[in-house]
C-alpha cells in the first residue's frame, strides 16, 4: 500500500487548495458528528457550498451542515469554529432509528440511519491525521493500521473526503474545466465563453495533458485568430485596401467555418446525451436508490463532462457504473475530479480506450493469478472452454458495480483508491472465485459454469442471518443485491480479498508475460499479414495467368478459324489458278499466231512514218530560208526608215 500511495503523490497548484478545504471539510464532518447536531439553519439554499452538497450525501436524512454565512466562509478557504458553533443546535436526546415494518428489512425506505451507527464509532484522530499528513505519511510509520482501517471500511460520513485525499484528486482547476464542459451545448455556452477560457492547468502529468488537450477542445472554436482586428492598424493605401478585404475575406471564411463546426458540434453533443439518458437505466441494484437520491442529473452531467473531456475514451456503457458510487460520496464537480483521477493515475483509462488494453491486461493477470492459487479450478474451467472474458469483463469495466450491491462497490473503491487498481480488482475477483471452488469443480456444463460465474457467483456472501449492524449498514447503503431481503456480508468479502497476497513482482511478471505475449501475437498477426499479402499477391498472379490461358485459348480458337477458313480459299485459289493456266495456254497460242502479223504491220507503219519525216524535215528547212529572208528584209526596212527619219529631222531644223 505505501508502493502505491507513494506513486501516487504528486502536488500542483490545482490540488494544494483543494486539500487545504479537505482538511477544513474533515473538521467540520467531525465538529458535526462529535457534537451530535440535529439540524443547522436553512440547509437547503442552493448558496450553502459544496461542503452542503458532500455532507448531505454522508450523512443520515434530515441532518444539515451549516448556515449560508458559515458555508461561503468555507468558499474563502477556511472553516471559522465560532460562526459554526453557534448555530449548532444539540439534541436532547438520541434520535431513534425509524423502521418501517411494512416493508423488508435491509432496504433504504425500511430503515432510516446515520453511516456512524451503521459503521460503528469512527476513530476520527486516525482519519484526521491520514488528512492532515497525508495517507503516504501514515503508510510509513503505521502501516498495519492504515491496511487494517482501509480493509475494516472507510467510515461513510467521512468517506468522499477520504477517497479525494487518497487519490488526491481534488483540484480546482479541474473543477472550473468540468464547470466549462457542462455549458458546452447550452445556451448558457456562450455567456460563460470568456470566464472559462483562461487559467485552465492541472499539475499532474497525465492529467496535465489530458487537462490541456481538453480545454483547447472546449475553447479552440472561441480563440482568436491571427487575422483578427487585435493585429494593428496600418495607415490608408492601395495595400491597405486589398489586405483589409483578404482579411474580411478570410474572416468570413473563418466564421462560416465555425459556424458549420457548431452545428457539428452541437449535433454530436445532442447524439452523446440521448446515448448517456439511454444507458441511465436501473442496471444496478442501487439504481433505484440513485433516483430518489436525486443523483440523476449528476450522474449525466458526469458522463456528459468526461465525453467531451475525454475524447479518446468518449462515453463507454460502463462509465455510469463507475461513476454512481463515486457521486453517492461527493459533490459531482469533486465527483468528476476524482474520475478523471482514476482515469489517468490508476490505470482506469486503459479499459476503455481503444482496444481495451488494459482490460486484456486484467483479463490475462486475473487468468494468470487463478492458475497459480487455484490451478485445480483453473485446469478445470479451461477445459470447459470457460475463459475470464465470459464472466469478469463486467466485474472489471464496472468495479463490480454491475453485480455487486452498493455496501459492497463502496468497500472495493475504499481498496482500490487506497492499493490501486490492478492489484484490488484482481484480489476482489479472487476472492470471490476461491468462495465458490468446490460449486465451481462440481459444475460439469459450460453454459451452467458461466451463467453461475455471472449471477450466483456473489451469493455466497448473503448473509442468512443479519446482525443488526449488517442490517443498518445495508438500509444506509439502499443496496438490495437484486431483493430486498439480501443483505451482503461485506467484511468477510474485503477480508477475503484482503488475505489474498499479489505482489508487486507478480504483477510485474503477469505483465510481461502478457506484453511479450502481445508481442508474439503480433508479430505472429504482422507474419499472417504478410501471408495474406503474399497469398493475395500469388492469387492475383494466378488470375492473371488464368486470364492469360483465357485469352490464349481466345486466340487459339480464333487461329484455328482462321486456318480453316484459309484452307477453304487457298483451295478456292488453287481452282482459279488452274483455270487462269488454261487461258494462259490459249492466249499464247493466239499471241504466236499473231506476232508475224504484227511484226509486218509494225515494219509498213515505221516506214510511212519514215517518210512522212523526211517530208517534214524538207517543209522545215523550206520555213527556215523563208524567215531568214523576211529577217533580212524587215532589216532593209528598218534601215530606210531610219534614213527617212534622219531626213525629216533635218528639214525641220532647217
Amino acid at each position: 500500500m505505501l508502493r502505491a500511495l507513494e506513486d501516487g503523490q504528486d502536488s500542483h497548484s490545482g490540488a494544494k487548495s483543494g486539500t487545504k478545504s479537505l482538511r477544513d471539510r474533515f473538521k467540520l464532518l467531525r465538529l458535526r458528528e462529535e457534537a451530535g447536531i440535529a439540524s443547522l439553519e436553512d440547509p437547503g439554499k442552493a448558496d450553502g457550498g459544496t461542503t452542503t452538497g458532500l455532507v448531505g450525501r454522508s450523512v443520515s436524512l434530515g441532518v444539515g451542515i451549516g448556515s449560508p454565512q458559515s458555508m461561503s466562509d468555507e468558499k474563502e478557504g477556511g472553516v471559522s469554529a465560532s460562526p459554526v458553533s453557534s448555530q449548532l443546535q444539540y439534541p436532547t436526546a438520541p434520535s431513534p432509528t425509524i423502521v418501517d415494518s411494512k416493508l423488508l428489512p435491509g432496504t433504504v425506505s425500511g430503515v432510516s440511519t446515520s453511516a456512524q451507527d451503521a459503521a460503528g464509532p469512527i476513530d476520527w484522530d486516525f482519519w484526521q491525521a491520514v488528512v492532515n499528513e497525508g495517507p503516504q505519511a501514515v503508510a510509513r510509520t503505521s502501516p498495519e493500521e492504515l491496511s487494517h482501517a482501509i480493509s475494516c471500511g472507510i467510515p461513510q460520513t467521512i468517506r468522499g473526503v477520504i477517497w479525494q485525499v487518497l487519490a488526491n484528486s481534488k483540484n480546482e482547476d479541474l473543477e472550473a474545466i468540468y464547470q466549462a464542459l457542462l455549458l458546452r451545448g447550452t445556451d448558457k455556452e456562450c455567456v460563460a465563453r470568456p470566464a472559462t477560457t483562461n487559467g485552465m492547468t492541472n499539475g499532474h502529468v497525465k492529467e496535465k495533458e489530458s487537462i490541456t488537450s481538453s480545454a483547447s477542445s472546449v475553447h479552440s472554436d472561441h480563440s482568436t485568430p491571427a487575422t483578427s482586428f487585435n493585429a494593428g492598424v496600418a495607415s490608408p493605401g492601395p495595400s491597405n485596401e486589398m489586405d483589409a478585404a483578404g482579411t474580411a475575406k478570410l474572416q468570413a471564411k473563418m466564421s462560416a467555418e465555425r459556424q458549420a463546426k457548431a452545428k457539428e458540434d452541437s449535433a454530436a453533443i445532442a447524439k452523446l446525451e440521448k446515448m448517456i439518458k439511454r444507458d441511465m437505466g436501473s442496471r444496478t441494484s442501487y439504481s433505484k436508490y440513485a433516483v430518489a437520491a436525486g443523483f440523476q442529473d449528476g450522474l449525466f452531467n458526469i458522463c456528459k463532462a468526461y465525453a467531451l473531456f475525454d475524447e479518446a475514451v468518449g462515453y463507454p456503457q460502463g462509465m455510469n457504473f463507475i461513476v454512481m458510487p463515486i457521486l453517492f460520496t461527493m459533490p459531482e464537480e469533486e465527483a468528476f475530479c476524482l474520475l478523471v483521477r482514476l482515469m489517468n493515475k490508476y490505470g482506469l483509462r486503459e479499459l476503455f480506450t481503444q482496444d481495451m488494453p488494459g482490460l486484456h491486461l486484467h483479463l490475462y493477470q486475473f487468468e494468470r493469478l487463478l492458475e497459480d492459487l487455484e490451478p485445480a479450478l483453473y485446469c478445470h474451467l479451461n477445459r470447459k472452454g470457460v475463459s475470464p472474458k465470459l464472466y469478469a469483463t463486467q466485474w472489471f469495466l464496472t468495479l463490480f458495480a454491475y453485480r455487486f450491491p452498493l455496501q459492497l462497490v463502496m468497500r472495493v473503491y475504499d481498496l482500490v483508491l487506497s492499493e490501486g487498481l490492478e492489484g484490488a480488482i484482481l484480489k476482489f475477483g479472487m476472492a470471490v472465485v476461491q468462495r465458490n471452488v468446490a460449486t465451481l469443480l462440481g459444475m460439469n456444463d459450460m453454459l451452467a459454469l458461466t451463467n453461475f460465474l455471472k449471477e450466483k457467483l456473489f451469493d455466497v456472501f448473503i448473509d442468512q442471518t443479519p446482525s443488526s449492524k449488517s442490517i443498518l449498514e445495508s438500509g444506509f447503503f439502499g443496496s438490495s443485491g437484486g431483493s430486498d431481503s439480501e443483505i451482503y456480508r461485506a467484511d468477510l468479502l474485503v477480508q477475503d480479498a484482503c488475505v489474498i497476497k499479489v505482489t508487486p513482482e507478480m504483477l510485474n511478471k503477469y505483465r510481461t508475460e502478457w506484453e511479450e505475449k502481445v508481442k508474439i501475437e503480433k508479430e505472429r498477426e504482422a507474419e499472417i499479414e504478410n501471408y495474406r499479402t503474399t497469398v493475395a499477391s500469388q492469387v492475383a498472379k494466378i488470375r492473371s495467368l488464368e486470364e492469360r490461358v483465357e485469352k490464349s485459348d481466345a486466340e487459339h480458337v480464333q487461329i484455328a478459324t482462321n486456318l480453316v477458313r484459309l484452307k477453304v480459299e487457298n483451295q478456292e485459289l488453287q481452282d482459279g489458278n488452274e483455270s487462269l493456266r488454261g487461258q494462259v495456254q490459249e492466249l499464247r497460242k493466239v499471241v504466236e499466231s499473231e506476232a508475224a502479223n504484227v511484226e509486218k504491220r509494225l515494219k509498213a507503219e515505221m516506214d510511212r512514218v519514215m517518210q512522212r519525216n523526211i517530208e517534214v524535215q524538207n517543209e522545215n528547212r523550206h520555213m527556215e530560208e523563208s524567215l531568214a529572208e523576211m529577217e533580212k528584209n524587215l532589216v532593209e526596212t528598218k534601215m530606210k526608215y531610219a534614213e527617212v527619219s534622219i531626213v525629216a529631222f533635218r528639214l525641220q531644223e532647217w
